[in-house]
């Protein structure tokens, strides 16, 4: 397995597209370089708007900024994918495209897990590495709320979870479809106080509505193991949602960790 020259890690996802610099497969994904951020919107249609990946492809070999790799975790569908796979080709890199169960170490109990959200898994993926306990309950705070059970037996299982609207989706669509209802920001503070406004109402509600389904799932978990579950974190109101959750432990940069840690699988596979 050759270390040589950077993995540039893609996080095609439903409101922003993000990709990142790491420096080696063999070093664990802690911090982002060079990251960047746009959102989805702007990369369409896919195949006329990848210009800045194509700029990160450009170096030649002998530049300190070399990818040896592309990584990529993607739920925009098989257009960006193939957009993606165009401008790798055309470089001469390597595309590296995340798969569900394609390690025996971390496996999912999806009916068909080709189906499965790809930065669902690569979560997954990511607390199986740092998790040292056998019951985990993982939820991400994106466009949508996603809660996923995994649990560690003789390998990582992902046993299934759920999907419900993310904090940002609540928030709009109450500004959205009503005729008077504001736009607010969510409100993690005071929890312990009525709302005494209808911005107080809205901003806190929809966090103790995101704050119930975890609790509600930790609860069954809790009744089916005989002990608490460790909670954790991901997505963009991770941590203002874990001032509600402080028993929860932040994973941040869950797709790119697991990203990282789904290539470096992979290389040893093809090496054994």
């Amino acid at each position: 397995m050759t270390n040589a020259g950077n993995l540039l890690c893609i996080d095609a996802g439903n409101t922003f597209v993000k990709w990142c610099l790491h420096a080696c497969v063999n070093v664990r994904f802690e911090q982002p370089s060079a990251f960047f951020s746009h959102a989805t919107a702007e990369f369409k249609p896919f195949s006329g708007s990848l210009s800045a990946l194509q700029q990160h492809l450009a170096p030649g070999l002998n530049s300190t900024h070399a990818v040896q790799a592309v990584l990529l975790s993607n739920v925009l569908g098989p257009d960006f994918e193939q957009s993606v796979r165009s401008v790798c080709e055309a470089a001469g890199v390597p595309l590296h495209v995340l798969t569900v169960n394609r390690h025996a170490e971390i496996q999912s109990a999806y009916e068909t897990p080709a189906t499965l959200g790809k930065d669902r898994w690569a979560a997954c993926m990511a607390l199986s590495e740092v998790s040292q306990v056998k019951v985990n309950l993982l939820v991400s705070f994106g466009t949508a709320t996603t809660v996923d059970v995994v649990v560690k037996n003789t390998h990582w299982q992902h046993l299934g979870g759920f999907i419900v609207p993310g904090v940002e989706t609540m928030l709009r669509s109450l500004n959205s479809n009503t005729a008077e209802l504001p736009k607010v920001q969510l409100d993690s503070t005071g929890t312990n106080s009525w709302p005494v406004s209808t911005q107080q109402a809205i901003g806190r509600g929809v966090g103790r509505i995101q704050k119930a389904m975890v609790d509600s799932v930790a609860a069954q978990l809790q009744s089916e193991y005989g002990s608490p579950p460790a909670i954790w974190l991901t997505g963009g109101f991770a941590s203002a949602m874990q001032t509600q959750l402080p028993q929860a432990t932040l994973l941040e940069y869950a797709v790119f960790k697991g990203l990282v840690l789904d290539y470096r699988l992979a290389q040893k596979g093809a090496t054994a």
